[in-house]
């Protein structure tokens, strides 16, 4: 296999503005995101594709998923999100990821994935990955 970015982030060795951990997945913000807040939810453990999913997998994103999306709908103030996962085709990292892009009504795409954007600076990022977090937070209480 070769090196894997997604993995070195879910090992640490890489850092990542994280807003959600458990023992098979992680989610934290994209570096270049669509939107500010804009997740990516990942599988610790390198797997491809959905294709590559065991059902389990499958179940446990799924359900993190629709945390984050509530998370990152609250903690940001947005109307809804946008999930998307693409495999093998436009698949920038090859290991499994979805991910959730804030929306706000109103709030063009522009050309679907582009631009992209970037945050001013570590502070803003640390502000909206604590958002997420803070929110998601919440919400697991509330389970």
């Amino acid at each position: 296999m070769e090196k894997c970015v997604f993995c070195d982030i879910a090992g640490k060795q890489v850092a990542a503005s994280i807003v959600y951990e458990d023992d098979e997945l992680i989610a934290f913000l994209d570096k270049s995101p669509i939107f500010k807040g804009h997740t990516l939810l990942i599988p610790k453990k390198h797997i491809e594709t959905i294709f590559d999913l065991g059902d389990s997998y499958l179940i446990s994103l799924g359900l993190k998923a629709k945390l984050l999306a509530n998370g990152i709908k609250e903690g940001l103030n947005v109307d809804g999100v946008l999930l998307i996962n693409n495999n093998v085709i436009s698949q920038s990292v090859p290991h499994y990821h979805v991910h959730i892009i804030p929306r706000k009504r109103g709030e063009p795409l522009k050309g679907f994935m582009w631009p992209r954007t970037n945050y001013k600076d570590s502070v803003e990022e640390e502000e909206f990955r604590r958002k997420i977090y803070d929110a998601v937070m919440r919400l697991m209480v509330n389970v």
